[in-house]
């Protein structure tokens, strides 16, 4: 989004502070509304950051807009759109936003409210205590927000910081997919991730120094870490405490896209495991398969229901390749034009 300098958003800000100071000591939020029309465009907000601002949009993107960055693990989006009179600062949530009025605020409303819950991960979000529209804000005055609606709840400024940040969308890997069971558990185990030192049914308690209570804590962590870096990771296993070191990947599948653990090989399945894609560059026993192949078993055990989501299916799959890979050897059985043959991985 072209832009002169935040100076530029400060000064007219100013110049339309007294007609707010009134309303804001009733905390008459009607006049956010005024301020919402003029620091957005249909599909997208403005918000300044670093010498200007720029427009940021989540999920659904107006038609013909142009992209200027895209995060499709989350489905953040910066658009090129014309300069806005005015935009928002960005306020992570910390006490004040507990004891001073709030709303969500949109081109069609400006309601009071109150957040009634913290975004739990990155597809988790914040509650408030009305419905923020998609693209709309929270806002505490009119030209500080602590997040952006998506239709329901909203997303915390710190998520839309960690975009703005990147150059390019990156989150971090160290091999393992886990779930809350007593802690926060190593549901499966990627077999493809180099040295990986992780066993099914690890219980991760700290990561650097940081201790991992939930998935939400594993998963802005990990997500975090540098890449190619060196993370140390205490587990609990069989009831004993250990440190294991691994060097830190980059996701190649997740959140609202598909995650198999082949993705890091250009792997696109169908709901039907048939391959839709493969990488040029992969491993031997990878480039066995071919456009067209259907995954049938794995390890002599079909993968999931049939009648499953597509989302459990690709979790099945995770499982099952996991489950070879503690076993020491992961067997597919594939179909091709009629014929079945085994790969093993």
């Amino acid at each position: 989004m072209p832009c002169t300098c935040q100076k530029r958003f400060f000064l007219a800000f100013m110049g339309l502070l007294g007609l707010f100071l009134s309303a804001l000591k009733g905390y008459d939020f009607s006049h956010c509304q005024a301020y919402y029309k003029r620091a957005s465009h249909p599909g997208s907000v403005s918000l300044f950051w670093k010498d200007g601002a720029v427009s940021f949009a989540h999920g659904k993107i107006p038609k013909g807009a142009k992209i200027l960055k895209a995060d499709p693990f989350i489905g953040f989006y910066l658009l090129k759109t014309p300069p806005t009179e005015f935009a928002y600062s960005l306020l992570d949530i910390d006490e004040h936003a507990y004891t001073h009025p709030l709303a969500s605020v949109s081109a069609h409303q400006a309601t009071r409210g109150q957040i009634v819950r913290r975004q739990e991960g990155f597809l988790d979000y914040a509650r408030f205590s009305v419905p923020v529209a998609a693209n709309g804000v929270v806002s505490n005055i009119c030209y500080q927000i602590y997040g952006v609606g998506v239709g329901g709840g909203f997303i915390e400024a710190r998520y839309i910081k960690r975009f703005l940040r990147q150059s390019t969308p990156y989150y971090g890997d160290i091999g393992v997919r886990v779930h809350q069971r007593g802690g926060v558990v190593v549901e499966s185990v990627d077999p493809f991730f180099a040295n990986n030192p992780f066993l099914e049914g690890d219980k991760i308690t700290n990561i650097n120094g940081r201790n991992i209570d939930s998935v939400r804590d594993f998963e802005w962590i990990v997500s975090n870490l540098a890449y190619q870096k060196r993370a140390r990771v205490q587990v609990l296993r069989r009831g004993r405490y250990k440190t294991l070191g691994v060097s830190v990947d980059r996701r190649y599948g997740g959140f609202l896209l598909p995650d198999s653990f082949l993705e890091r090989f250009g792997v696109k399945l169908n709901a039907h495991f048939v391959i839709q894609a493969l990488a040029k560059n992969r491993p031997k026993a990878i480039k066995v398969l071919h456009v067209g192949d259907k995954l049938v078993w794995i390890n002599r055990r079909p993968i999931a229901p049939a009648g499953a989501s597509f989302s459990a299916k690709l979790s099945a799959l995770r499982r099952a390749l996991s489950h070879g890979y503690m076993q020491g050897g992961i067997e597919l059985l594939v179909l091709r034009n009629g014929f079945e043959f085994y790969v093993r991985l």
